[in-house]
Parts: structure tokens; sequence; C-alpha cells
């Protein structure tokens, strides 16, 4: 038997931010990580067989009967001719989507990945921000790309750094990083069939119902009768997705007074952890012992006779050490007499004989 142990990891997500203990504050230059998404359609990469659509870049199959949605997210980054520039990956999102099962679906590829929004120019009053011009950047390089359970934190360098009095200062006081377990925790979270982008939705025959996977399919599902751009739709679901990301990290920074700012969080990762039952184990070894001593007395009591089994060709050279008094003669009587006989083929001065 075995099961599953949580371990656990606060390590931070790390940030860069500016703090207005007042809420009427400007800054010249603020910078923080950030979540960024890119989306394409590729409807024009799904085929139809006459049971299936396949959306031919990842092998996404729909079928053509029931099927409304198929959804998969993974860790693989897309294909570099739909979404280019993708900086280090947080999950890969691709989906073959239609509003009727009557009707052709659509084919949808996305990427959220790690970035970093530069803010220029902000002004706070009252605590909104009333003014600001946003741009973002990403390490596009191979260097930065990311995998699977990766053991390395994830980080973010720019060329040049400012603090938020747009001065010029040394580049690691903007460098944003991301531990390999947050990391972790968030590619499973994305990818999962329960709680994350895997999942589906199809038409139910027997009940004339739908079956709905996951709540992230019935967020699809529900979007569809309200939109005629289903495409634009979902493109904003997961660009919301992101930015809903960045404004968390940003509002949940608790980091003591004087130390980097940080997002700390709790990352389950998962082990496997054996438990023998010993107690279990008892009625198995008793039956193996016992095999094994019964199968040493067979051996000892069968040591130096012949091992002739059930042939019955001995019968035809040795004879019977003991023979009935009368021989019987009908088939009936040979069978009452061999069955009050134990017979066995037995080695002795005068040569082998049945006894």
């Amino acid at each position: 038997m075995f099961y599953s142990s949580a371990g656990v990891d606060t390590r931070q997500i790390q940030l860069a931010g500016a703090i207005c203990a007042f809420g009427n504050c400007t800054w010249e230059h603020v910078s923080s990580l950030s979540v960024c998404s890119k989306c394409a359609d590729v409807s024009s990469y799904i085929d139809e067989s006459e049971e299936y659509y396949t959306l031919n870049l990842y092998d996404l199959y729909m079928r053509r009967d029931i099927g409304l949605i198929v959804s998969v997210g993974d860790t693989l980054y897309p294909d570099n001719t739909v979404l280019q520039d993708i900086g280090p990956l947080i999950v890969h999102w691709s989906a073959i989507v239609r509003d009727d099962v009557n009707n052709q679906p659509v084919g949808i590829d996305c990427a959220m990945y790690w970035c970093v929004m530069e803010q220029n120019n902000v002004t706070m009053t009252n605590f909104n921000v009333t003014d600001q011009v946003i741009t973002y950047w990403t390490d596009v390089s191979a260097s930065a790309q990311t995998e699977y359970k990766q053991t390395t934190d994830i980080t973010l360098t720019p060329d040049t750094c400012f603090d938020q009095f747009g001065i010029a200062v040394d580049t690691t006081l903007c460098t944003k990083t991301v531990s390999d377990n947050a990391q972790l925790a968030l590619q499973n979270f994305f990818t999962s069939d329960v709680i994350g982008f895997t999942g589906s939705a199809s038409w139910n025959v027997p009940t004339h119902g739908w079956n709905i996977s996951t709540e992230f399919i019935q967020l699809l599902f529900s979007t569809i009768p309200k939109t005629q751009d289903i495409v634009g739709s979902y493109l904003d679901i997961i660009g919301k997705i992101g930015y809903y990301m960045t404004q968390n990290m940003r509002l949940n920074i608790n980091t003591p007074q004087g130390e980097f700012p940080s997002s700390f969080g709790r990352t389950y990762f998962w082990t496997t952890v054996y438990d023998i039952r010993w107690g279990f184990l008892v009625l198995p070894t008793i039956l193996v012992v016992g095999s094994i001593l019964f199968l040493l007395v067979a051996i000892f009591k069968s040591w130096g006779q012949e091992k002739w089994k059930s042939s019955l060709l001995p019968l035809l050279f040795h004879p019977l050490k003991e023979r009935p008094g009368v021989a019987p003669h009908k088939m009936s009587e040979i069978t009452a007499v061999a069955e009050n006989k134990e017979v066995r083929l037995e080695r002795s001065h005068l040569g082998s004989q049945f006894v």
C-alpha cells in the first residue's frame, strides 16, 4: 500500500514595488513582476474525419457527434509559427470549441508566461492610480525557457534599471524571481483535469444534457451563448486570468519593512510514501512457509523412489510384490481391488516392484 504526502515550500515570488503610505504620490518609474499572455486563432489547423475534429498542431481530438469543447493545458512551448516571443512559460493552452454540435469548430492556442510590467510617470491620488504609461517586456532567450519540474528559479533581469525616482541603479535591484516550486505549483494547477485548463464539454445523449468536466470548462461553456466571437471572448478570458494573477501578487506583498518586496505563498508538492502493513502479511507468510514445509516432506519421503508418476509403462516390466489370492478377471473386480490398493514403485533386493 502507498499514499501521497504533501511537503510545503514557502519561498517567495520576488517583486519590485513602490509604497505610498498616504495615497497621494508620483513615481517616475515602477516595475513589477507580471503575467502576460498571447493567443491565436488556429481554426485553419483543424482537420475533420468521419468521427473526429483534429487540431493537428497538438494532436487534440474532439468527437463530431457530441463534442462541444475540448481543452488541454500543458507545459510545452507552443508552435513557434503560431505564437512567437514567449517568455518563461507558465502554461500553454489549446482548445477546439464550437457553439453547437451541428456547427464547425474553431481552434484557439494561448500561452501564459512571466513578464515585467514597467509603469512610467505614475500618479496616485487618494490611493487610485490616475495616470501612467505601461509597457511590458520578457526574456525570450533559450536559456530562459522553462520546463516541467525544473529545479532552478526563474529570473527576469532587465538591461537597465531605474528606481522609483527614475535614477539608473544596478540591474540586480530590478531582477524579478519566481522560485522553482512556485512555478511547479502553477504548472500543476493549470494543467490539472480537475481544477485546471484540461477538460471537455460534450452532449450526453441518454440524459439530453451536457457533461462538463471542470469549473474552467463551465466558464468557457457559459460564455458561448453570450458572444458572437468565441475566439475573441476566450482570448479576453485568458488575458484577465493573467491580469488578476498580477494584481493578486501585487496586493499580497507581506515583506518586512526594509526588505525586498515579495509575495509569499504555500506550494504543495507530492511525494510517495510506502506504508507496509505487516499484519496483513501474516496469513500469506504462513501459507508460503507451510507450502515450503510440505514440499520438503514430500521430497524427503520420495527420496530414492522411482519417479514414475501416472505412467503405465512400468507395469510392462515389474510385477506386484503382493498379489491378490484370487486373480480378478472381470473389469469390475479389477476396479474394486485397485480402489483398495495404494501402489508405489519401490526398489528392493529383488529389483523394482510395485508395493
